[in-house]
């Protein structure tokens, strides 16, 4: 065997062995602890990995090892998230009370402005843009409803309930500052004009777990708002760390009730919202299925919530989605199934609403869904109704056409259509889907019917109101179906 022979298989065993090594598992032994001594019981793991392990009454932890270059993570509640490339991992306490005076971080994109969101986290920030939380206070139609055009004579909360508009800056403006408890939206400017936007959410370190309904939006969840030069955003990621900023984790992120604080109220003594009550009594609830879990479902693309920006590439389904969608065409119609047939001489029709995890329509107590069952004869003319339900007068230009109306109705005293939740309720109606519940109705016609449509309609605003104030865009066709009678 010649020397060069002999050096090549010495070279080819060493890259063996090495390989062998730099591969093989190792254990990482280390500890955590702050200024005081030793935490116990905090959660320690590789960054961008799954597996996590707990420290034990000593502050240490026995950790896998990692072939990688991950760094190692670790964080407990009251506590800000560390990383060290050390197994000696130190954590930072958290502020000690919420900082009133805290500026908020504008979310548009400024290079101007380091820390503006949109710089690092551009992919979540496009989500955001295009959600009804960054129109939270500038949509015209909630601002028509709020205070809007002195021509309409009703639907105006802040003319007809004026020490109402504190309420309703809470939720849709929770960043509003007013110094005169004036509270009017349409005056609010800067950061506080982006609605619910993302250095707000992220402030959040807890919410209450009882009371829902009865405070709402900054009201009802406890931000935790770092002194001045302090640079700490909370969410569901418990290894989120970069240079300059600190992070915490907290559970609620991922828990319905952190949505609860503005989707449920009790408002002027009305529960006119109520999808985080729904939510408790749903099957959704007993399934494991949070708000988050359809709402912020992972769109599967985003990789990196802030690439180039510290980021790492993390499982795209670990990444929730900001454009948290609700009454989406493509999500009503996955919400609500509708089958019609013809049977014993009569439209038989069955609506369920199908994996949600609260009553369909939810929300803002106008949301409506409308059947509507529109039969005709040989020559496409109108056949009437002999038997089965019609639409109500509060149907609109509806009313009286075969069909069903599934809604929250709130009556005022002297009102003869639907009134506002901020008046007086003299009596009020529920009719709308239950989760998993099916709801049937059966027409019969008068006459030779050729064909039946059937139609089911969303309407966000009720007719009379969405009609006075000249909105064309107030009706949604969910889904149809045709049927064609068999020829007698």
């Amino acid at each position: 065997m010649s020397a060069r022979t002999i050096a090549v298989g010495l070279l080819l065993t060493c890259i063996a062995i090495t390989t062998i090594l730099l591969i093989r598992p190792v254990v990482v032994d280390g500890v955590v602890h702050d200024a005081h001594g030793p935490i116990p019981d905090a959660t320690i793991g590789w960054q961008g990995r799954g597996e996590r392990v707990r420290s034990d009454l000593d502050g240490r932890f026995r950790l896998p090892g990692n072939s990688g270059s991950s760094w190692l993570v670790a964080h407990k509640p009251g506590f800000r998230i560390t990383s060290s490339l050390s197994p000696s991992l130190h954590l930072n306490p958290l502020p000690n009370e919420d900082n009133d005076a805290y500026e908020w971080i504008d979310p548009h994109r400024d290079l101007s402005k380091p820390h503006n969101c949109a710089n690092c986290h551009g992919e979540i920030y496009r989500e955001w843009l295009g959600s009804a939380h960054a129109k939270s206070a500038t949509n015209p139609k909630f601002l028509s409803l709020f205070d809007g055009d002195n021509r309409h004579l009703s639907w105006n909360a802040r003319r007809e309930h004026p020490d109402g508009s504190a309420v309703c800056a809470s939720c849709h403006a929770p960043t509003l500052r007013s110094p005169t408890l004036d509270y009017d939206i349409r005056k609010a400017e800067g950061v506080a004009k982006a609605g619910v936007h993302c250095d707000y959410c992220h402030k959040v370190a807890d919410t209450a777990t009882d009371n829902f309904g009865k405070l709402f939006g900054r009201d009802a969840l406890a931000l935790l708002r770092p002194p001045a030069g302090d640079m700490l955003t909370f969410g569901p990621l418990d290894d989120a760390i970069r240079p300059g900023e600190s992070f915490a984790v907290s559970p609620i992120y991922k828990e319905s009730r952190y949505c609860a604080g503005c989707h449920e109220g009790v408002v002027f003594g009305v529960h006119a919202y109520a999808t985080y009550s729904e939510w408790l009594a749903s099957p959704a609830r007993g399934q494991g299925k949070q708000c988050q879990t359809c709402h912020m479902a992972p769109t599967g693309a985003m990789t990196n919530i802030a690439p180039g920006k510290g980021g790492i590439e993390r499982e795209p389904l670990s990444l929730a989605s900001h454009h948290t969608p609700g009454t989406t065409p493509a999500m009503l119609r996955r919400a609500v199934r509708l089958q019609a047939d013809l049977r014993d001489n009569a439209v038989h029709v069955e609506l369920l609403a199908s994996d949600v995890g609260h009553r369909v329509p939810t929300g803002f107590p106008d949301r409506q869904l409308i059947l509507v069952v529109h039969a005709t004869d040989a020559e496409g003319s109108d056949v009437s109704l002999h038997e089965g339900p019609k639409l109500p007068a509060s149907a609109g230009n509806l009313a009286q056409v075969p069909g069903v109306l599934y809604a929250k109705q709130l009556v005022g005293e002297h009102a003869k259509t639907p009134s506002p939740f901020w008046l007086p309720m003299f009596d009020s109606t529920d009719t709308r889907l239950h989760p998993d519940q099916p709801e049937r109705a059966t027409f019969r016609f008068n006459g030779e019917v050729r064909r039946v449509v059937v139609q089911l309609w969303y309407r966000r605003f009720w007719h009379h109101v969405a009609a006075s104030r000249g909105w064309t865009d107030n009706d949604t066709l969910v889904h149809e179906v045709t049927l064609d009678w068999p020829k007698r």
